[in-house]
């Protein structure tokens, strides 16, 4: 296949080597690495179709409509934008089913989707370490609603869950402690430049600790903004976007979308619950 005039914008390991790949840190030849906060670095008009999938929600509110821009501004003429993002509207719909459930009628299984869904609303937003509560619930060795996880994330959630019981079943508990005590020395090591060794010296505990909850909640992992088939519409309205439609995983406006595996992969769904919406500049 040609080289197509496609851009996936914050792609992370979510890509395809046809189209061209932006993200703010690359792994890979075929990603380019840029701070996507400072716009994107194409002329105007550029691109045919501009695809985002869970990005937006990871900008500050007040960010968001200069991103969009952006998408708009190297978009061509009748250029689709797809923008998949987390759905606010089925995550409430979904605390309030088992808010309402779990006072009459509770059992094992109520509870923990309760328990779930209370941390997809708010963990990726107020957690100060990487997974958050979220990956230590899905990691427990005992899930009760691990079919209800696995239904609502899609194929990243199969894939953690499947990934942590391969490592549970090599790893007993003391290669657990010769992996931590070489984790723990590679930290060390990857100490760099004499800054950081001066902070480590002259910081309080607690100084560092805020270093570190700062340098984590700046670093794009948490959500900053939450979107609903409203306020996605209405943003990109104001940004001059026209014909919004909403879509599913596998309905797209892109020709040969189902091709590009973005979306759907191996027939699992990567984000199933989340809000799929198209335009046209």
């Amino acid at each position: 296949m040609a080289k197509l005039n496609y851009l996936n914008v914050g792609c992370g390991n979510k890509f395809h080597k046809d189209w061209i790949n932006i993200d703010m840190n690359s792994n890979s030849p075929y990603v380019i690495s840029h701070n996507l906060l400072e716009g994107l670095p194409f002329e105007n008009d550029k691109f045919d179709v501009i695809y985002q999938s869970q990005v937006l929600e990871h900008f500050p509110k007040e960010k968001a409509t200069d991103f969009i821009k952006e998408c708009y501004r190297v978009l061509k003429p009748n250029g689709i934008i797809r923008i998949v993002v987390p759905d606010l509207e089925n995550i409430v719909d979904e605390y309030k089913l088992y808010l309402n459930k779990n006072p009459t009628n509770p059992d094992k299984i109520s509870e923990a989707n309760y328990d779930w869904i209370l941390l997809e609303m708010y963990d990726q937003t107020v957690r100060n370490y990487s997974g958050g509560q979220m990956a230590e619930f899905i990691k427990h060795p005992e899930v009760a609603n691990i079919n209800y996880i696995i239904d609502r994330m899609g194929f990243e959630g199969k894939s953690i869950r499947e990934n942590y019981l391969k490592q549970k079943e090599k790893i007993n508990l003391k290669d657990k402690k010769i992996i931590y005590l070489l984790k723990k020395i590679k930290r060390n090591l990857n100490v760099k430049g004499i800054h950081k060794i001066l902070l480590n010296l002259f910081l309080t505990e607690k100084e560092k600790q805020y270093l570190s909850i700062g340098k984590f909640r700046l670093g794009g992992e948490i959500h900053f903004w939450m979107y609903d088939r409203f306020s996605l519409r209405r943003l990109l309205g104001n940004c001059k976007f026209r014909d919004i439609e909403i879509m599913t995983p596998y309905k797209s406006n892109i020709p040969k979308w189902e091709i590009y595996e973005l979306d759907v992969k191996n027939n699992d769904v990567y984000d199933p619950t989340s809000l799929f919406i198209e335009a046209k500049k």
